[in-house]
């Protein structure tokens, strides 16, 4: 049966700043239950979704920080070189079948899981005073903490 006319859109290119799509097929982020824990089969999983025909493949939820932590469930994460590493792979397999790689950042302002051994919740300047997350208000982050560094510090 041949394609509705009115569909065609969805399979043409499309420029996305300084890159282009080959289709309009995005596939979100979405948890995979893999994380950064296996990266292998994660990469595996979106070079699947790239191979099969999606114009642009995202990670799941990448944590960006240690203080963003959120064990036991399983995330994607973007903390130091072995985390680059890791979503590179992904992006391989994902760019081998021409689509675009994507990822979602993320930082869950930490509360309830493990506020003790992480450490302060954080927040972006402009909202971190009006931010209350379970036993305290979110402090201000701060770009000056290297990714990777444990996020413990005095106020």
């Amino acid at each position: 049966m041949p394609r509705d006319p009115r569909f065609d859109i969805l399979f043409e290119p499309v420029a996305i700043g300084p890159v282009t799509a080959p289709n309009r097929f995005y596939q979100v982020p979405h948890a995979s239950g893999m994380g950064s824990r296996r990266p292998q089969t994660m990469a595996a999983m979106r070079g699947v979704k790239a191979e099969g025909g999606w114009g642009t493949v995202c990670t799941g939820y990448c944590s960006i920080h240690p203080s963003s932590d959120d064990d036991p469930y399983p995330s994607d994460s973007l903390w130091d070189d072995g985390d680059v590493a890791a979503l590179a792979m992904m992006v391989d397999r994902v760019h081998e079948h021409g689509a675009l790689a994507g990822v979602e950042l993320y930082h869950s302002l930490r509360d309830e899981i493990d506020i003790e051994r992480i450490g302060d919740c954080l927040a972006p300047g402009t909202i971190a005073t009006a931010v209350y997350s379970g036993h305290r208000y979110a402090r201000e982050m701060d770009a000056d903490v290297p990714v990777g560094v444990p996020f413990l510090r005095e106020r």
